[in-house]
């Protein structure tokens, strides 16, 4: 995995915890989150949407009933290198 998808993983993951950790996430909170935290490291380029694309590629399913710090903690995990 790439320096930046690690990064971006755990930004990630802090940014789903936040606020509402124990509330259920959504597949359209986990992209919308997923281009806040790549803009705000890459800004809006080209580049920027190559790298945001190859992290939704690493992001795991979401499970019926996940909530945001289930789900968070699941990125973390990949972010080390774990493999389900």
């Amino acid at each position: 995995m790439a320096d930046r998808t690690y990064l971006l993983l755990l930004a990630l993951a802090d940014r789903l915890t936040a606020k509402h950790a124990t509330h259920v996430v959504d597949e359209r909170l986990v992209l919308a989150q997923a281009l806040v935290v790549t803009e705000a490291a890459y800004g809006s380029s080209a580049y920027a949407e190559r790298v945001e694309r190859a992290l939704v590629e690493s992001l795991p399913p979401i499970r019926h009933g996940d909530t945001r710090d289930v789900y968070a903690a699941r990125l973390r995990l990949i972010a080390e290198g774990a493999t389900a």
